[in-house]
């Protein structure tokens, strides 16, 4: 199954962000690595619910979970990672997946969720509940669940992680995750989702398969107007 990488980041100083994202493309490579979605606040990626509305996201697809880690540990992104050091924050996870990439390229469409309940029994079992209602639902509008949903079903790369669950789910087109946002179905998951504890939400656009990190993703943008977003 494939390995994927999720990084949220927001960057500090565009000088180096551009010059580590210059290096990144032939080390993907290297690796069969590329990019499912790359983007900003209002570059094909919005944030739903939760603080970071001001941060990018990074969603990459590798052949398997080993090579994100032989991606990531290896002596040439170490060299790399190295240019944008004190150039921003940065939280990166790797995620396994649990079929193959279902839907990819530009037409293609991301919902990420992540949430972190403060451990007490009431807590984790809405989150269970809610990530349960995600996946018995996004089927209906042609969604399908991207990894597992279950506690812990990933690894911390970089950055303090708060979260117990991470999802990503995947619809063939922007319309049809459109269909599932307004949809009873996603407004009664978030409902379980912040009674639950912290909940982070964003969707994410699908880029082309060789598409390489665009000097504008190291740009500050502005805050996403939550009255103006519609939530899951």
């Amino acid at each position: 199954m494939p390995g994927y990488l999720l990084v949220v980041g927001k960057a500090t100083d565009r000088v180096k962000i551009g010059g580590y994202a210059a290096a990144l493309a032939p080390i993907y490579a290297s690796h069969e690595g590329y990019y499912l979605a790359i983007g900003g606040v209002g570059r094909g990626v919005t944030w739903l619910e939760g603080p970071w509305r001001d941060r990018s996201i990074i969603f990459a697809r590798f052949p398997n979970r080993e090579q994100v880690n032989t991606f990531w540990w290896g002596e040439t992104y170490r060299a790399a990672i190295r240019k944008r050091d004190n150039a921003g924050v940065f939280s990166v996870v790797a995620l396994e997946g649990q079929r193959p990439t279902p839907f990819e390229g530009p037409d293609a469409a991301y919902l990420i969720v992540m949430t972190a309940s403060d451990g007490t029994p009431d807590q984790q079992a809405l989150s269970a509940q809610a990530y349960s209602a995600l996946s018995a639902s996004i089927g209906k509008s042609g969604g399908v669940m991207m990894n597992s949903h279950e506690s812990n079903r990933f690894t911390p790369m970089e950055g303090d992680s708060v979260f117990d669950r991470i999802a990503v789910a995947a619809w063939p087109s922007k319309a049809a995750r459109a269909a599932y946002l307004e949809s009873p179905d996603a407004r009664a998951a978030q409902s379980l989702r912040q009674r639950a504890g912290l909940s982070v939400v964003a969707t994410a656009d699908g880029v082309p398969r060789n598409q390489a990190p665009p000097a504008a993703t190291t740009q500050p943008v502005p805050a996403a107007n939550p009255a103006r977003v519609t939530r899951p």
